[in-house]
């Protein structure tokens, strides 16, 4: 398994690759996708030590259940299915806090729920979905998510074949 320091270099690495086959009016989105993926929306993110767990400083708090539900290597390590996951569980934490600051201000703030208000939560995750940066944005994620897996795949299979190696000369 690459460290998370390996993982952000070779990630770093490949970005030039992506940007090649990437629409010049969509670099931006991509670009940020791509480092919001390497950086804090990592498959890593099931281990609570890890980098991009760290990354997160007290917010990391808000991924402890997901890592319990969770194993290293499971779920999130699959591709499209791990950036899926992560993406529909900040989606989930946004939803329920939004529902959670309005039960609160009804009781103890009525200026900030009348704000509240004015923002309904579906339709603007409706209306992001909309838009072509957001899928050029979710696409740098998949794709950081991608050669993440790839590097992990690479340094278990020189891990193993130098096992195998060490073990024939004995």
């Amino acid at each position: 398994m690459a460290l998370g320091r390996g993982h952000d270099f070779a990630n770093l690495l490949m970005l030039p690759l992506c940007l090649y086959y990437t629409p010049r009016e969509f670099y931006l989105a991509f670009t940020a996708g791509y480092l919001v993926g390497t950086f804090l929306l990592s498959p890593d993110l099931d281990l609570p030590h890890s980098k991009p767990s760290k990354r997160w400083k007290g917010l990391s708090l808000l991924w402890r259940p997901y890592q319990h539900l969770s194993k290293h290597r499971g779920l999130s390590h699959i591709p499209l299915l791990g950036t899926s996951v992560r993406l529909g569980y900040l989606t989930l934490l946004f939803l329920f806090s939004y529902f959670v600051l309005l039960g609160f201000s009804q009781k103890y703030a009525p200026g900030l729920k009348e704000l509240l208000l004015l923002l309904d939560p579906l339709e603007f995750l409706s209306s992001l979905a909309e838009k072509e940066w957001v899928f050029y944005f979710a696409l740098g994620v998949v794709a950081s998510e991608l050669f993440h897996i790839a590097l992990d795949l690479l340094t278990s299979f020189f891990k193993g074949f130098r096992i195998a190696r060490s073990k024939r000369r004995r």
